[in-house]
């Protein structure tokens, strides 16, 4: 291969997504990773609106429309999709790019553009937010599809570390019910968590087997994303949302973005994308201060605004001014204490020391 019109740093979902996009277009890629050939095995789930239409229908394996429980009930009114992971990354072959198994760092690659999609770096602070869970597999029908319960499952006290249920079907006879600490810094353990998940299903009588899946990963990466002549994407990036985690919609429509920003010389993470996400890391830092009961109380507060402020907040896209109206519109429906809890989160630590 001539040289490259883009580099990238990373195979994961991201990578893989924008050197795919990108040679299908007909960009010079190389990309470097020391495995390129690795099977991921991690559950990939997205609101089914958002799945690109360049991706082939099997790469859906369920669709379902779950409920929220944080008081009371709410209705999402809107498809949620969990991938078959195999077949999304069979969808994205690799054909034309140049593929390098081993390690490459972002400088050194002349007039390429580089997209930084490594993930999170051995060095980088180890009391960095993190997203936790344990899940195993039920048979469809033994318990009921859930996006978020934040109902305590029996036996932890009243002031240990907030997690939620999810339960949602990942196959046409499965459901995938994992105990998931949305945020924190430290985490709840996967161990911690696994003991919480089996009191619950014991409590509704619900037989579960060897756990299915452990998930911890970091929800922000220190340093900047964005830089002249390279962008990250993922964890390094503005994809992965900051207060829920989910990142696989993200990437994928950044991959299909970045081929529309390169061809024209443009820098495929703009400028209200970094200020979007800057709004999320504010929500996540509420979020991380919080209370088990505030936790609850604010899930309360915002699965009861109106459809659009959910939407906007939770959809991998949407930019500053729609996170903006979400954001306002919860401090104005949420009780004074958490009001209180909510402004500190968005107010720069300068700002707090001059009153």
């Amino acid at each position: 291969m001539s040289a490259p019109d883009l580099v990238v740093v990373g195979l994961g979902p991201a990578g893989r997504a924008v050197a795919h996009r990108a040679a299908a277009a007909g960009l010079r890629v190389r990309a470097f990773d020391p495995a390129p050939d690795t099977r991921w095995r991690r559950t990939f789930g997205l609101w089914a609106d958002e799945l690109p239409s360049w991706l082939p229908a099997d790469v859906v394996a369920a669709v379902s429309t779950p409920q929220v429980i944080a008081r009371t009930r709410h209705d999402l009114r809107r498809d949620y999709a969990v991938l078959d992971v195999d077949a999304l990354q069979d969808a994205m072959p690799l054909d034309g790019v140049d593929v390098r198994a081993e390690r490459a760092g972002r400088d050194g690659h002349g007039a390429a553009f580089v997209i930084d999609a490594r993930g999170p770096a051995p060095s980088d602070p180890v009391d960095v937010p993190r997203q936790t869970a344990a899940g195993v597999l039920v048979p469809a029908g033994a318990h009921e599809e859930l996006w978020m319960d934040w109902r305590p499952a029996p036996g932890v006290a009243a002031d240990a570390a907030a997690s939620f249920l999810y339960a949602v079907r990942v196959t046409g006879d499965a459901v995938l019910v994992e105990e998931t600490c949305l945020a924190g810094a430290p985490a709840v353990t996967v161990d911690e968590l696994e003991v919480r998940l089996r009191a619950r299903l014991a409590a509704r009588g619900v037989a579960a087997g060897a756990l299915h899946e452990r998930v911890d990963f970091a929800l922000l990466a220190p340093g900047p994303r964005r830089g002249r002549g390279w962008c990250g994407v993922g964890v390094r990036g503005t994809t992965l949302h900051p207060a829920t985690g989910y990142s696989v919609a993200g990437s994928l429509a950044f991959a299909e973005d970045a081929v529309s920003a390169l061809s024209t010389g443009r820098n495929p993470m703009s400028t209200d994308a970094v200020a979007a996400h800057r709004l999320r890391a504010a929500a996540l830092r509420a979020l991380l201060g919080m209370s088990a009961a505030e936790q609850r109380a604010f899930f309360e507060v915002f699965f009861g605004l109106p459809d659009r402020h959910v939407r906007a907040f939770l959809a991998s896209g949407s930019g500053t001014t729609a996170n903006a109206a979400a954001m306002a519109a919860v401090f104005g429906a949420a009780p004074w204490g958490l009001r209180r809890r909510l402004a500190r989160a968005v107010t720069p630590p300068a700002s707090r020391r001059r009153r």
